[in-house]
């Protein structure tokens, strides 16, 4: 009798574990949905807008403009500013918020001295620089075998509004859009992953895909769960976002302004995947760099 009484609590307890574990994965998509409604809610007002100047000016002008072209061009040009930052602004107040009370407030700080050094900020310098170069030469490939869908890749970004303003592009897509993103998927997103006791590379890789996805874009949603592979590496390894954050704004003032500098050398198609080659070692080095460091506590 005692032997079945212990085998029926195992049972419950692995029951109750196993729930718990797929609870804490499914909750874990529950600041992704948050995430876009905020991005959808801040765009609202400002898309009402858009609607009545497009109205006004497509009954005021003799502009054969189609009234999709107009309300985007209106939106982008007087009004995505606007939407961009009131996003950022209120996602980075509750991601703030969630983050801290869920998962720091109550867990030991990871002081600033413990996670960066020669060996993190050189891991760091080497995973922006390896990524951008081996993902410029993954594009450049692209663009050779799929040079229409590439096209239009570009100019989905262009209409997107960020590359035109470079006040949204420094403040929003370098600094803040980087710390909202790290909040939300190397923030509450792991957390919860961590919470549910899976292995630490089924973490990094749902927390990768989830990320990847925000991005809606077929290239930005591969490259982006790229990305979000190597950030969640260290985030794992040096259990805080102060890396991660730093990393990724490091990727996407690459992805900006060096991106620029390197197409205004028009360098050849041939230096480009040598680069993309090379790249690949450089971020392997990173790798083992993170892996030999001391204050990378996880092994």
């Amino acid at each position: 009798m005692s032997e079945n009484n212990t085998f029926q609590e195992q049972k419950t307890e692995q029951t109750v574990s196993t729930g718990r574990k797929i609870g804490m994965i499914f909750l874990s998509l529950v600041p992704v949905a948050v995430l876009v409604m905020i991005q959808t809610m801040a765009q609202v007002p400002f898309l009402i807008l858009s609607v009545v100047d497009a109205t006004k000016e497509a009954h005021d002008s003799s502009n054969a403009m189609d009234i999709y072209d107009l309300l985007l061009q209106i939106f982008n040009e007087k009004y995505s500013s606007f939407a961009y930052f009131a996003y950022v602004a209120v996602g980075l107040v509750v991601f703030g918020i969630w983050y801290y009370k869920g998962f720091v407030k109550k867990q030991p700080k990871v002081r600033i001295g413990e996670v960066f050094g020669v060996k993190s900020i050189s891991a760091a310098l080497c995973i922006g620089a390896g990524l951008f170069f081996v993902i410029t030469a993954g594009m450049t490939l692209a663009e050779k075998i799929a040079p229409s869908f590439m096209e239009s890749y570009a100019e989905m970004i262009e209409t997107a509004g960020l590359v035109s303003n470079p006040i949204v592009t420094i403040v929003y897509a370098i600094i803040l859009g980087p710390v909202l993103e790290e909040l939300c998927f190397r923030g509450v997103v792991f957390g919860f992953l961590e919470k549910s006791g899976i292995k630490p590379v089924y973490i990094i890789l749902i927390t990768a895909l989830l990320f990847g996805a925000i991005h809606m874009i077929v290239v930005q949603v591969i490259y982006a769960t790229v990305i979000g592979a190597f950030l969640g590496f260290l985030r794992y390894k040096y259990r805080s976002l102060k890396i991660t954050i730093f990393t990724h704004i490091l990727f996407n003032f690459m992805g900006t302004y060096v991106s620029e500098a390197f197409a205004a050398m028009e360098p050849g198609d041939g230096l480009v995947y040598i680069l993309g080659g090379i790249s690949l070692f450089v971020l392997a080095f990173a790798i083992v760099l993170v892996s030999k460091d001391k204050k990378a506590v996880r092994s």
